[in-house]
């Protein structure tokens, strides 16, 4: 190839964002994560409103941010799929390995479906649609599935507890970790200390947020634990009138985790989702 037709050609690459491979801070950007649901004003779901904003397929969502970002790894919310059937997630699965990039967590939630409901056959519920996500799960050659764990009152903490050991214990048959993030942001909310007896007694694994506590001083004593019960995943805000994002980090490296940061940005930074996102990984290049 001549000089100039090879810089040409590279100019366009750099221009599309598909030089992936040439990114000088592409070790950090390995360790970066997006939800879709950052993108749910502009994302097509089965849900969502015949909405001229709404741009983007969910096929296409890998291929977007791999070439806008440089970013190959996605957690998908179990709501974005239009359909279960096998050949659906084969298509998918392949779409995903064609932008070179991974499905990390499937987070599911149902409703009153969760390990809190107090009513024994809406829990024996809640097991058999946890258990078909994390089929799912494997079909999509994801390594985790984060739940919605409700309110781990203390009237239903036991019979919580005893229904993530039969989730889990069914999970780890599948090589798929079950994760749970803290969400302890209102008074209604069970202490950090609570959650974190029930991750260690149910032996499943944190998704750890920073985000998520009501104030500076629960975080500070919090995150260092969690850190250490991870099952490789970690939300990220950004929500600098609130807490310190690299201080935050900086308690994550202290602790010794070397897993993905997975950015949830939803309208925090920008009313643009594109742009409240490459904020949230501007700070977290610089951090990492």
């Amino acid at each position: 190839m001549k000089r100039r037709e090879f810089l040409i050609g590279s100019a366009a690459a750099l221009a599309s964002g598909r030089a992936w491979g040439q990114r000088s801070n592409q070790a950090k950007l390995d360790r970066i994560g997006v939800m879709s649901l950052c993108f749910e004003a502009v994302l097509k779901t089965p849900s969502s409103s015949a909405d001229p904003k709404r741009t983007v397929e969910v096929m296409d969502l890998a291929d977007m941010i791999a070439e806008r970002y440089g970013i190959h790894r996605i957690e998908f919310q179990q709501t974005d799929f239009s359909s279960t059937e096998a050949g659906y997630f084969q298509a998918f699965l392949s779409r995903m390995k064609k932008a070179k990039s991974q499905v990390t967590s499937l987070n599911v939630e149902f409703g009153n479906l969760n390990v809190s409901t107090a009513e024994p056959v809406l829990r024996l519920e809640t097991i058999d649609l946890t258990k078909r996500w994390i089929d799912h799960a494997v079909e999509l050659e994801c390594p985790r599935v984060m739940l919605n764990q409700g309110t781990l009152a203390n009237s239903v903490r036991a019979s919580a507890i005893e229904t993530l050991k039969t989730m889990n214990a069914y999970a780890k048959t599948k090589n798929v970790s079950i994760q749970m993030e803290p969400r302890l942001r209102t008074d209604r909310n069970t202490p950090w200390e609570t959650f974190v007896e029930v991750i260690k007694a149910s032996g499943t694994c944190v998704n750890p947020d920073p985000g998520n506590f009501p104030d500076n001083a629960s975080r500070a004593a919090a995150l260092p634990v969690m850190y250490q019960l991870t099952a490789g995943s970690s939300h990220v805000k950004h929500l600098p009138d609130k807490f310190s994002t690299p201080e935050a980090i900086k308690i994550s490296k202290d602790a010794g985790y070397k897993g993905i940061y997975t950015i949830e940005e939803r309208a925090f930074n920008s009313p643009d989702p594109y742009v409240g996102v490459q904020t949230v990984v501007d700070v977290l290049v610089a951090n990492l």
